[in-house]
């Protein structure tokens, strides 16, 4: 079928240059970004841009004003705070347990976590507070610290001090604007740390269940924890009776509340209450098997043991209020514990945060939020809080609770504080079962799901190995080794595809646009009777009702544009999976002849950049003419198939080897006298001819365009890498070729290439060492490609030229040489798109049809 589409763009495009030939466009001459421009931008309006970065870092001052005015976020936000202290308080007790401290411990934390962070904050849902897996952490990092020094420091001064480091570690980062770094946490390892700590914690707490956690003692690894649990079961104390019974009661209660939430998932008021209910269960538990434990024990003086394990006297109010001075040398002994801790202190909040925010709607700042833990755990030093960080099970309560602002922080401050004063005595009586079910069925839901690791599959099945590799090396060896695993791994993948880049070339495709097209059916057959145009394009289908209207579904587009795609059999692209899916029945046509585009992918640095110039080099030398049949060439370029063996062997013999070594001799002299003459074996050897037939046959290369568009930086090492690009292309093709760049999306790319000598016309005969680049040049070979004014000249003097003698810029104005971009302005003026000193940078890459 024979498209009218080519005459039609032919005859349009003559019609266009015959219209618009020598119309007068001004010239544009870009300005180069500087380094000054950038110097000054960095610190203009010093004073304001102060003021405004104190500003941030407080921005409950932008909203709270609003506060009073609105009765809806007050009520929202006192439901909200209440709630979560119900479930804070128990919670913190429970997790000062994981820490290794006293349950005021973790009422401090709690208090001083919630209490600061609604100043500092820029997230609604999050609560912060002791956590489960930081609470492991810490206790983990206070039994090594006392194992290596004995005697020589309590728990809590290691808790405390651990605090006040990581927070300030982390108050740096945020004050400095480096919340950036926190896009290095990728998806994989954080659900690798968050799956295998979960199974760590909850495999630890078991023995706790079944009373007898002092016997089963401690261990590194979760499968060692889980083994030493089955080993110890006949010891089993009364203990499970509140554990077992606890952890039933609250997954009979969450599942069924769940089940009634999707039945009434139409109606919100009843979905609001049992919300409330859902999150009640932990304080319903704990409370009722409290007020058993205190009918056991109500009468049992408090100097006899109990017969099961309880919490036991914690001391009512702020008992440890004071400025915190660490013991002289404990930081540094615990200064190779500090990476683990704060990366664990950032990687909940900040993956919390974030997640929470895009559900919502709004947006987290990482730089605040730093600020806020940093703060939070700071301050928390002067009243013994321990490291604290954001939870996911009280965030996700906040939000299924409508808060509205971080204010709700103050409130849950204030119950748990009120806690602390009040409730303290009936602390006493708690069950540490009770306590261990508690942080077993909390913990439990932040084990991956299947479904989740499903999905993790589907979308990249390298995340999910990283994923799995991570939960298994958390499992059997050290919390701390999967999450460096996990860590190394995500950072590993990324140097990965930034060293291995998926730069490919490209071909074209005809687009065309139809106006209310008819889709015909999947599988439609034409038969033989269908009638056929002049120019070959099916114009009726037998047996269609539609007849008609097939008619205008299967003529031709009269006009269409040129996309660039990557050639799907281009051996030398990337597999498939890499390249842009379209319809694989529609024709990619290869560039022009002489013309070879490249699509450059992610940033064009150091790590990169000799890959992409390697593939075009080869490319380059494997499809197109070299300037000189006659050049000797290297080594490696030859292959074993055009070996011709009998010949080879023949120099092996004495007189031929000394005719062979005279001849190269004389070449080599003639070489150094100033003629390009080389010898490269017998002009007989038929697989020498066959070589000179097939390089005769190979196309002149004319044009290198190098696709930018998905470049966002480049570095020095990659500017020189084009510019020995350049010089290789030059002595193996000649000079008489142009590189051209399009899609350039950074003003810093532009500076570097323009610096480089890119973008323009390039002829300079002088700095050609190559005497047989330089001969040719001086006969004229680039003549074409010099400057506008000698086209201008030369266009004048020629017969039948065009004439520019009537023009008023006839001694000012010069031909613009080659194709011209231009746009419009608001009144219709051309004027052009990019700079007219650098002609060969482009705003896309142009079709090249006057190449074909």
């Amino acid at each position: 079928m024979q498209y009218q589409a080519d005459i039609s763009y032919e005859e349009d495009k003559a019609s266009f240059y015959e219209n618009n030939q020598n119309m007068k466009v001004p010239e544009f001459h870009t300005r180069e970004i500087s380094s000054t421009t950038y110097v000054k931008n960095l610190f203009k309006n010093p004073t304001s841009r102060s003021l405004s970065y104190l500003k941030n870092i407080f921005p409950v001052i932008d909203w709270f004003p609003h506060y009073p005015t609105n009765l809806n976020w007050m009520l929202s936000d006192f439901i909200t705070g209440v709630t979560v202290a119900i479930v804070l308080v128990p919670q913190s007790m429970s997790y000062a347990k994981l820490a290794t401290l006293s349950p005021e411990f973790g009422l401090y934390s709690a208090f001083i976590g919630a209490m600061f962070y609604f100043l500092f904050a820029t997230s609604r849902e999050i609560c912060i507070g002791p956590v489960a897996v930081l609470s492991q952490e810490v206790g983990k990092i206070v039994t090594r610290v006392q194992g290596k020094y004995p005697g020589l420091y309590s728990n809590e001064e290691i808790a405390t001090t651990l605090a006040l480091i990581s927070g300030g570690i982390v108050l740096g980062i945020g004050l400095l604007k480096l919340g950036f770094i926190v896009e290095l946490l990728s998806l994989p390892a954080i659900l690798a740390f968050t799956t295998g700590s979960a199974f760590n914690i909850v495999a630890g707490q078991l023995a706790g269940l079944f009373g007898f956690s002092k016997k089963a003692g401690k261990h590194k690894s979760t499968c060692e924890t889980i083994i030493a649990f089955l080993k110890h079961l006949p010891d089993t104390e009364v203990d499970v009776a509140f554990g077992l019974t606890g952890l039933v009661i609250l997954y009979i209660w969450q599942f069924t509340c769940e089940y009634y939430l999707k039945k009434y998932k139409s109606d919100a008021k009843k979905r609001i209450a049992i919300t409330y209910i859902l999150n009640l269960r932990t304080a319903f538990v704990i409370i009722i098997s409290t007020c058993i434990s205190f009918g056991v024990l109500r009468y049992r003086p408090h100097s006899k043991k109990a017969p099961y394990s309880i919490i036991g006297d914690i001391p009512s109010g702020l008992k440890h209020v004071g400025r915190f001075v660490p013991p002289p040398g404990l930081a540094k002994h615990i200064a190779s514990e500090l990476p683990i801790s704060t990366i664990v202190l950032v990687l909940e909040h900040i993956s919390i945060s974030k997640s929470f925010a895009r559900i919502n709607g709004y947006r987290v700042n990482p730089n605040q939020e730093f600020i806020a833990i940093g703060v939070t755990n700071m301050v928390g030093t002067f009243f013994g809080a321990y490291p604290v960080t954001g939870s996911f099970s009280r965030t996700a309560l906040s939000a299924k609770c409508g808060v509205k602002t971080p204010l709700k922080a103050l409130i849950t401050g204030c119950s748990v504080l009120l806690s602390i004063y009040c409730f303290t005595n009936g602390f006493y009586y708690i069950p540490n079962a009770t306590l261990c079910a508690i942080i077993i069925h909390c913990v439990a839901g932040l084990l991956a799901s299947y479904k989740l690791t499903t999905k993790l599959y589907m979308f990249s099945p390298v995340d999910f190995i990283i994923f799995i590799t991570g939960v298994f090396i958390t499992v059997f060896a050290t919390i701390e080794d999967g999450i460096y695993f996990a860590l190394c791994a995500s950072a590993a993948q990324l140097l990965w595809r930034l060293c291995l880049p998926n730069g490919s070339f490209l071909g074209r495709v005809k687009v065309a646009t139809l106006e209310n097209p008819i889709l015909l059916p999947a599988g439609l057959k034409t038969s033989s009777e269908n009638s056929t145009s002049e120019n070959g394009s099916v114009t009726s289908i037998n047996k269609t009702p539609f007849n008609e209207s097939t008619k205008q579904a299967l003529n031709p587009p009269t006009s269409y544009v040129y996309k660039w795609v990557p050639l799907p059999k281009e051996p030398n692209n990337p597999s498939k999976v890499h390249t842009r899916f379209i319809n694989g029945n529609i024709n990619v046509e290869k560039p022009p002849s002489g013309v070879l585009v490249y699509r450059m992918s992610e940033s064009f640095v150091y790590s990169n950049c000799s890959l992409q110039i390697d593939q075009i080099i080869a490319k380059v030398r494997a499809d197109y003419k070299p300037h000189n049949d006659n050049r000797e060439r290297l080594w490696c370029e030859y292959t074993y198939a055009e070996s011709n063996w009998k010949e080879n062997w023949k120099h092996l013999k004495m007189g031929n080897f000394r005719k062979f070594f005279n001849k190269e001799i004389k070449d080599l002299e003639d070489a150094n006298a100033g003629d390009d003459v080389s010898y490269d074996g017998n002009e007989s050897d038929e697989y020498i001819q066959n070589r000179k037939r097939i390089e005769d046959s190979r196309p002149v290369f004319r044009i290198l365009h190098l696709d930018f568009s998905q470049v966002v930086a480049v570095d020095a090492t990659s500017v020189q890498a084009l510019l020995d690009l350049q010089m290789t292309i030059d002595h193996f093709v000649g000079p008489q070729w142009e590189m051209h760049f399009s899609g350039i999306i950074n003003p810093w790319i532009t500076r570097a290439l323009i610096n480089a000598g890119f973008g323009a016309k390039r002829v300079d005969v002088t700095k050609i060492e190559n005497s047989y680049l330089k001969r040719n040049l001086q006969n004229g070979w680039f003549e074409k490609l010099s400057t506008p004014s000698f086209l201008n000249r030369y266009l004048k003097s020629s017969t039948g030229s065009i004439d520019l003698e009537d023009t008023e810029f006839t001694d000012k104005a010069d031909v613009f040489p080659g194709d011209l971009e231009v746009g419009f302005a608001e009144d219709n003026r051309s004027l052009p798109l990019y700079s007219t000193d650098y002609p060969n940078i482009h705003f896309d890459i142009p079709s090249y049809s006057g190449y074909d």
